[in-house]
This record gives structure tokens, C-alpha cells and sequence, in this order.
């Protein structure tokens, strides 16, 4: 597996992750914000 493959495929998998995780955490951030007022 040539570096460049290897580094492109781990970017796109951590733009994924970051895709799908930043919205539950934006979320989980309003929740607690909204509870503790």
C-alpha cells in the first residue's frame, strides 16, 4: 500500500467521523446548556 493511499484513506475516514460525530456533540453541547439553565 503506497503512503499516499494509506494517508488519503485515514483523512477521508477522520472527515467522516468528524461528519457524523460533530453534530451529536453540537447536540449534546445545547442539551447540557439548556439543563443547566
Amino acid at each position: 500500500m503506497p503512503w499516499s493511499y494509506s494517508h488519503t484513506y485515514t483523512g477521508i475516514l477522520c472527515y467522516d467521523i468528524c461528519i457524523l460525530a460533530i453534530p451529536k456533540v453540537h447536540m449534546g453541547l445545547l442539551d447540557a446548556i439548556t439543563r443547566s439553565n
